[in-house]
């Protein structure tokens, strides 16, 4: 999921628009509004005992809630880029079929991806993410910096940034040290097992793998000067000539964040919620 969002490369989509987005008023009359969340991605959206259940999928249920609006949910297979996930989500659709949503969530709001992905309107930000570290206090001490990895093993999930950040630091003297797995959830798994002595992942990510496990592995930051996207917003997309929906669900969006209701939504989750900057 994290090399999707920061590091593939995509080309700029310059094909005309595959008809048109659903008005705001379009969506009022059908009375449901369609959300694409990604499948198999806790704590924002996976499947518990046959429910879909997430902080993303709570915060688009507030967000119909809010319009009168009832919700339904496209469940998005990542694809190779987050390029590729917007046009299966909101411009175009999947050759597979299946249609599109009105709204795609976890989209990163960033400048240059935004102006690369001109066919959709990129808006919304809730969440403010950052990496860290989830340790075993008994191999690693709250101090240590990254050089602890010359001689302890950290599990990341495979090609993302953190995978590429220890692989390149301090002259590539950490490389034997690093573990790698398919998912964020399986890393944890393996700190839980003692096969490595901390993971180093999104946040958020961490805290929803590790659940009540959290006060046996902290999680804190380790300071990083030369990590690039140290943190990043999170917000929504819809297609580009669906602006008036934009709006619509961008001034909700305020509101249940000067509420308090997303804080809620992932103090629920046991997810730390931070407020994106202006």
């Amino acid at each position: 999921m994290l090399k999707r969002l920061f590091l593939a490369v995509g080309l700029t989509v310059t094909s005309a628009l595959p008809g048109f987005a659903a008005s705001l008023d379009t969506v009022t009359e059908r009375g449901v509004l369609r959300f694409a969340v990604y499948r198999d991605f806790p704590p924002f959206s996976h499947r518990v005992g046959g429910s879909l259940e997430g902080a993303d999928v709570d915060l688009a249920k507030a967000i119909a809630g809010k319009m009168g609006l009832g919700v339904e949910f496209m469940e998005l297979t990542a694809d190779e880029n987050m390029d590729d996930d917007l046009r299966n989500a909101v411009w175009k659709g999947s050759i597979l079929g299946g249609g599109v949503a009105d709204v795609m969530m976890h989209v990163p709001v960033n400048r240059d991806f935004a102006q690369r992905n001109d066919l959709v309107v990129i808006f919304g930000a809730y969440q403010r993410e950052t990496f860290a570290v989830a340790r075993d206090p008994s191999r690693i001490s709250e101090t240590a910096g990254f050089p602890v990895f010359q001689t302890e093993k950290v599990g990341v999930e495979l090609d993302t940034v953190p995978d590429f950040f220890l692989s390149g630091a301090f002259g590539g003297r950490l490389r034997e040290n690093i573990v790698h797995y398919g998912t964020v959830d399986q890393a944890v798994d393996g700190l839980r097992a003692g096969e490595v002595a901390a993971v180093f992942a999104p946040l958020s990510q961490l805290e929803g793998a590790l659940g009540p496990d959290k006060a046996k592995f902290p999680i804190g930051r380790m300071a990083a000067p030369n990590l690039n996207p140290s943190e990043w917003k999170i917000g929504m997309a819809v297609k580009q000539d669906g602006h008036d929906l934009a709006y619509r669900v961008g001034d909700v969006v305020t509101e249940l964040l000067d509420g308090g209701t997303v804080k809620a939504i992932y103090d629920r989750h046991g997810l730390t919620h931070s407020a994106p900057a202006e």
